[in-house]
């Protein structure tokens, strides 16, 4: 596992793992909602993510959750999307209309495209209701969109990119909750999947689709879960393995190498505030050091806030519709965008690769 990090108005840590497989896709996602107090954070860090599409040179998507214009003075974040990526992508906006109410306004959701990823059908998956002890009662969605998407040897596949945001932070119960929205985000999935085998058309996407059977699929899972400790927000083990239970058999997290606690600070706000005055500098520095004694402590990782986690599992369909194994995908490389300004979420991207068949490898 190699670890680089880049400038570029902002930091890109870069987690490179040592595959033979051949680059075929990326998945951009992360919390936008922060990254809107200001459009030029927003602005560099979809430039940044651009070069990395444009490095890469494979198809892509990018999920953005809480990425409605709350404050007045923005542009917006479709305007941002089109000033960075231009007539190369397609996107769609998941707002209340689109999700029955479900999204509140100011809070849309966003699944952006290349060009090159022929869109099937779309849908929106209203999960169950999320009991805060402290803030509010919140009800999320997953939001679904499945590709045609063209493999390394030109072999046609299918893809179904999945963006939640189920938002556990206070909740009191929260493996049970993780667990039954997992639940009913695999539901979605397995009923879009359903709805290209029937060649059904799609509210969103009103088009008939073409047979998948016989194809080999990938599904990936991603989006914002995060959890509240005692000092910032983290992801906690159980929490993951309680999702990874609910999202089914087979699945693998592609970003269970990021360790934000080791390799970033230990928040983006502390970033901000250190870079004040002397004294508010003083404080980032003292909250810094109890999170260190609470890491070494309970042995948790107390430090990691705010990053979005990433699933997948790959297929093969078989004419009846059964979904077995491939083995085929894996991560090439995992990226988390951070220090954009005063961003306080970060973002992240995870490079797949396709292993090709020997025979075709050879030739």
């Amino acid at each position: 596992m190699l670890i680089n990090n880049t400038e570029n108005k902002g930091r890109i840590l870069t987690i490179e793992h040592p595959t033979e497989s051949v680059p075929t896709l990326m998945v951009f996602s992360g919390n936008a909602g922060q990254l809107l107090r200001g459009d030029i954070p927003t602005l560099n860090i979809l430039q940044a993510m651009k070069q990395r599409t444009q490095r890469n040179g494979v198809a892509f998507t990018m999920h953005f959750q809480e990425a409605g214009a709350m404050n007045k003075r923005s542009v917006g974040m479709t305007r941002l999307i089109e000033d960075v990526f231009g007539d190369d992508v397609t996107i769609y906006r998941y707002g209340p209309q689109e999700s029955d109410g479900q999204i509140r306004a100011g809070l849309d959701q966003y699944l952006v495209s290349s060009k090159n990823l022929s869109v099937r059908s779309r849908s929106v998956v209203h999960l169950p209701v999320v009991e805060r002890k402290v803030m509010r009662k919140n009800q999320r969605v997953a939001v679904n969109t499945s590709f045609d998407l063209i493999l390394p040897d030109n072999e046609h596949g299918y893809l179904a990119a999945t963006g939640f945001h189920y938002d556990l932070g206070l909740t009191p119960v929260s493996n049970k909750i993780s667990r039954l929205q997992a639940l009913e985000t695999k539901h979605g999935v397995e009923k879009l999947l359903s709805q290209d085998i029937n060649y059904q058309r799609n509210v969103f996407y009103p088009e008939d689709g073409k047979p998948i059977q016989g194809l080999k699929g990938l599904v990936i899972y991603s989006g914002d879960g995060n959890t509240r400790g005692l000092i910032g927000t983290r992801w906690q083990m159980d929490r993951i393995e309680a999702i990874k239970k609910g999202l089914g058999a087979n699945i693998k997290e592609a970003t269970a190498e990021i360790n934000v606690t080791a390799n970033l600070p230990h928040s983006i706000q502390q970033e901000f505030l250190e870079r004040e005055n002397y004294f508010v500098k003083l404080a980032g520095q003292i909250v810094d050091s109890a999170i260190d004694v609470v890491d070494v402590t309970t042995g948790s990782k107390w430090g990691e806030r705010k990053l979005d986690h990433q699933f997948y599992r790959d297929f093969t369909m078989t004419p009846d519709g059964s979904l077995y194994l491939l083995n085929r995908f894996d991560v090439i490389e995992n990226n988390v965008f951070y220090n954009f300004a005063n961003a306080d979420h970060y973002f992240i991207s995870t490079l797949f690769g396709y292993h090709l068949d020997d025979a075709k490898q050879t030739n």
